[in-house]
């Protein structure tokens, strides 16, 4: 089978949507020998697939954004290409793909349709112009939870059987680490205090508003470390930050690379995930399997990918969130009864699993 797959998130290092597409590549190139795949790109990617033997790159040459890339000069690429389907990862398709061609999308949430006032101007324009239609030309659809399948077939009427959950998975490397592990890495990072983790881009979204207001209730004892980039609207969460009187406690690292991830989640005292929304919480399953005990909002999937490995809170409610924080803190074998549901509950996401259902979508099995 010829399969193309638009491979644009990955010109830069891997996050979100990126670092989904990554595992799953990762995994084709060593089990699905009899394929043939063609990678899109208007640039050059980051990462080196030169050991996979059956792949095809096809890079552009060209100022444009992936989106309009995609849509102008990637389609000359794909229709010489014969291709028998077509794999959007990041919930945009080519539009207009000769019709015996597969159109299969990945939607990995509707925070356009839902939350459009939480993305960047860019982001929600794109989506704009390139969103439903996209899900409307799709032959099928793969998102990461039931919670965004039941959301597309309520805002998009599209056929329920033609939509696959499929979660993601979770690396290896997330696992329970010896302290003699962990603390060198911390101390790297002038960590030395106890701390609670959270980990997602600064932008709206992810709620952190909400956190550091209930920190504030903590922070003589604690601090809060924040793992992710500066994104849309970064610079409001800095200014609360110093509203709260809180520079000395509230640690942002920014971009931590994957490899001293699990020695972040190992070594907190409590996981916080308070977003507003979310299509799957990968952090929310790293931290499971690392052992961490886990409090997250009740939003969207978070309780469909959480299960019972978790302690609830109402997204919005800074007082529930501090209540939560205390039952927590206050109960050793609460926190031990949440770290071992937790690596229980990560054991259900498996990276080659996702690979090899994603792969039969593509095929129509």
């Amino acid at each position: 089978m010829r399969i193309g797959i638009d491979v644009s998130v990955l010109r830069e290092p891997a996050r979100g949507v990126g670092h989904y597409l990554l595992n799953i590549l990762n995994r084709l190139s060593k089990f699905a020998h009899n394929d043939q795949f063609f990678l899109y790109s208007p640039k050059p990617i980051v990462y080196d697939f030169s050991d996979w033997h059956n792949k095809h790159l096809r890079w552009g040459k060209t100022i444009l954004p992936g989106a309009f890339w995609l849509q102008t000069q990637a389609k000359r690429f794909i229709k010489k290409d014969r291709l028998d389907v077509f794999f959007g990862p990041a919930h945009i398709l080519p539009l207009r793909l000769p019709a015996g061609m597969r159109k299969v999308l990945a939607v990995h949430d509707l925070v356009s349709t839902l939350y459009p006032q939480t993305m960047a101007n860019y982001n929600r324009f794109v989506h704009n112009l390139y969103f439903q239609q996209s899900v409307h030309q799709s032959d099928h659809i793969i998102t990461m939870s039931e919670h965004t399948k039941k959301s597309i077939i309520d805002n998009f009427k599209f056929c329920p059987d033609r939509i696959t959950v499929i979660y993601e998975g979770v690396n290896p490397d997330f696992k329970l680490l010896p302290k003699q592990e962990v603390q060198p890495v911390l101390q790297r990072y002038q960590i030395q205090k106890p701390y609670f983790l959270a980990v997602g881009t600064l932008e709206p979204r992810k709620n952190y508003p909400v956190l550091l207001q209930a920190f504030k209730h903590f922070s003589k004892d604690y601090d809060l470390v924040i793992i992710g980039k500066q994104g849309w609207k970064a610079q409001k969460i800095f200014k609360m930050i110093s509203d709260l009187q809180l520079e000395k406690s509230v640690k942002i690292l920014g971009y931590v690379h994957v490899n001293e991830l699990p020695h972040f989640y190992n070594g907190a005292e409590l996981f916080i995930f308070p977003s507003l929304y979310e299509g799957f919480g990968l952090p929310l399953v790293e931290a499971m399997a690392c052992g961490a005990a886990v409090i997250c909002s009740n939003a969207s999937c978070l309780p469909e990918i959480g299960g019972d490995a978790a302690v609830y809170f109402h997204s919005q409610s800074v007082d529930q969130l501090t209540s939560k924080i205390e039952q927590v803190l206050t109960s050793p074998q609460l926190r031990q009864s949440l770290r071992e549901k937790g690596i229980r509950q990560a054991s259900n996401f498996n990276w080659n699993i996702t690979a090899q259902k994603t792969l039969a979508v593509l095929k129509g099995q």
